[in-house]
């Protein structure tokens, strides 16, 4: 599908790209915490605490880089 020339779709689109990064990065680090705590260290909660805190930050960080590629672009 061709990108839409609607500015308004545009950023919407970004939005939404950006949202579910930030989603998937919390997932992710909130689940190999849980595993950790559940399977090799049985320290919890401390596990999946440590997992979705680096979950935000590589969500937060991955959100950023985008939105410097989009500032800076304009065209992706």
């Amino acid at each position: 599908m061709p990108p839409s020339s609607d500015p308004f779709y545009a950023g919407l689109g970004q939005a939404v790209r950006i949202g579910t990064e930030l989603l998937a990065a919390l997932i992710v680090g909130g689940g190999l915490g849980w595993l950790a705590d559940t399977y090799l260290f049985a320290s919890s909660p401390w596990g999946m605490v440590i997992g979705l805190v680096v979950g935000a930050m590589a969500g937060v960080r991955n959100a950023y880089r985008f939105a410097q590629r989009w500032s800076t672009d304009g065209t992706k």
